[in-house]
């Protein structure tokens, strides 16, 4: 391959050749860092050092933290043994140090030369596009709310607003500088911290829309190293300011899709697909509810598969079950956590589209997939199991069977508050682990580990709470089945009891709602959060919703041959 020609960079091999230097010179023999712990200049092996200059003799890539390498004297030492505490100084987590250059190189496989000419979307890089997946971290989008509306920015240009005007107001001496860095003290009086916060965000959005407006806009993506980059100074020289900006209203979002707001849409790197077929460019459209489908059907299909052999075995162990369950989804979620992020559960995707910005124009086909995978997965492990079904029923009832694939009150005594409150609890113990999971500022799993671990809390809730209802916690994963035993026969009894909605569906909708909310109300500092918007930041979401459907209704207009009013 010529290596002079241009080529996208892979997101995991950007600094692969660097790196690789790095690692050599460190190494070496000769080097004089071998064997010598650096204390002074000490990066916590926990922490990302992202976006900052970390560079020492020789120029260290960006991002790469340099690892000491102490060798330990086990024997004839003098030398007082250190603590984990005083070796990271306090800086360490439960969650564990990050991988290293050489963890990550050792995992990067083998590339024939001219294999990219041929599959360009092999070196796009990785993070081209966010994807909300349960297998790594979720994105970091800006969500309507955040930026401002065209009008208002004209309104701010025709009535500028001098920096820290509100804390000012109040007879407070800040510094603009340091409330749009959040350096806001707590006070007694919550009026003059409100207002301090409304200057820092009114601060913040103004340099954001005048960098994005000018064409500073460094990268061609938002990432987490853009807080860390140089800041603008705080002066009344944004949007609201005097400087010179480009026409607002040349922006046109009727051109853009509608979960992107104009000011932010050139920041999204285009993607490279490898078409080599027709059906290529079908599924490139759907590969996202394609792989959302399979995956829940690898899913389903086990636990099914593993629920059935337990019932029909009249003799096995419940907890192979949940052993069963906790492995399938870590299947599911290794199978297409990369493409459709793997939510397997539709209470997931309203909840990541509630809470972290999930596109809404992609919900329904996600829906749509994850019931069908449901219902054709319920078809599948029956048909697998019929003759043992059939020798089973011979001497047993069918609740054994049903129970195999729908859940309900397993228990005579099991009232419908506590069916409800039971899948609702489970729920919102899921909902907070998958984004405990998800959040990139708390402690991450790394290497991959997010599928197994999800797992395992399948895994544990599944013994915690499957005794009383079968522990759903999932819409489609009682739906689909429900459908499938209808359709072979099994009778209208399946929806009498009206569990089947206020259990999977109400309980699991509302505990990952609440669930969310917990984490972000205690935890979760992302703007991309109701918990963390303001009313205002609300209603000029609500706003921009509105516009965009009177634009809807205009181009129906339109296409009926009326004339569209002219909007100045």
């Amino acid at each position: 391959m010529d290596d002079s020609s241009p080529r996208r960079p892979r997101a995991r091999s950007e600094g692969t050749s660097q790196g690789r230097l790095e690692i050599n010179r460190e190494m070496s023999p000769g080097s004089p860092r071998r064997g010598v712990s650096d204390t002074a200049n000490y990066s916590s092996p926990t922490r990302r050092t992202s976006g900052v200059d970390t560079s020492r003799d020789g120029g260290e890539s960006d991002g790469m933290r340099r690892r000491s390498i102490v060798r330990s004297v086990r024997t004839g030492s003098l030398a007082q043994r250190t603590t984990l505490a005083e070796r990271t100084q306090g800086q360490f987590t439960i969650g564990g140090p990050e991988d290293g250059p050489q963890l990550w190189q050792a995992h990067e496989p083998f590339v024939q030369p001219g294999y990219s000419d041929l599959n360009p979307s092999y070196e796009q890089a990785a993070n081209a596009k966010p994807i909300w997946s349960l297998a790594k971290p979720l994105p970091r989008v800006v969500r309507a709310g955040m930026v401002p509306t065209k009008e208002e920015l004209l309104d701010a240009r025709l009535q500028p607003e001098r920096p820290a005007e509100n804390s000012q107001k109040l007879g407070l001496d800040v510094n603009p500088n340091d409330l749009e860095q959040g350096q806001i003290p707590k006070m007694a009086d919550p009026r003059k911290m409100a207002a301090q916060v409304e200057d820092a965000r009114l601060q913040r959005e103004n340099n954001f829309v005048n960098k994005v407006l000018t064409g500073d806009v460094g990268p061609s993506r938002i990432s987490r190293t853009s807080s860390t980059r140089r800041r603008r100074p705080a002066t009344g020289g944004g949007p609201a300011g005097g400087d010179a900006l480009p026409d607002l209203l040349a922006l046109h979002e009727s051109t853009l899709p509608d979960d992107l707001h104009p000011l932010v849409q050139g920041l999204v790197e285009d993607e490279v697909h490898n078409n080599h077929t027709t059906w290529s460019v079908i599924r490139t459209h759907h590969r996202e509810a394609l792989a959302e489908s399979l995956a829940v059907f690898v899913q389903l299909t086990i636990g099914f598969c593993a629920d059935i052999s337990v019932t029909v075995a009249d003799a096995g162990n419940p907890n192979t079950t949940a052993w069963a369950w906790g492995f399938a989804t870590m299947m599911a979620i290794y199978i297409s956590g990369g493409v459709s992020g793997a939510h397997l559960n539709p209470s997931v995707t309203i909840m990541l589209w509630f809470y972290r910005g999930f596109p809404k124009r992609k919900m329904p086909e996600y829906f749509l997939a994850q019931f069908v995978g449901a219902f054709v997965a319920a078809l599948t492990a029956y048909g697998v199991y019929y003759q043992s079904i059939h020798q089973y029923l011979l001497t047993h009832q069918d609740t054994g069977i049903v129970t195999s694939f729908v859940t309900g009150q397993r228990q005579s005594w099991i009232d419908p508050a506590t069916a409800f409150f039971t899948e609702l609890l489970g729920t919102v113990l899921t909902a907070t682990t998958i984004l405990a999971l998800g959040d990139d500022q708390n402690a991450p799993p790394g290497a991959g580990m997010n599928s197994l671990i999800v797992g395992l809390m399948v895994f544990v809730l599944s013994n915690t709470f499957s005794y009383q209802t079968g522990a759903a916690f999932n819409p489609s994963r009682d739906f689909g089945p429900r459908l499938a035993l209808l359709a072979l026969g099994y009778g209208s009894e399946l929806f009498t009891n009206p569990y089947w909605f206020y259990g999977p569906w109400a309980g699991s909708l509302c505990g990952a709602m609440i669930g969310a909310f917990l984490y972000d109300f205690m935890i979760f500092t992302g703007g991309e959060s109701p918990v963390n918007y303001p009313w205002e930041r609300t209603q000029r979401s609500l706003r921009k919703s509105r516009i965009k459907w009177k634009r809807r209704l205009r181009i129906d207009r339109r296409r009926r041959g009326i004339p569209d009013k002219v909007v100045a």
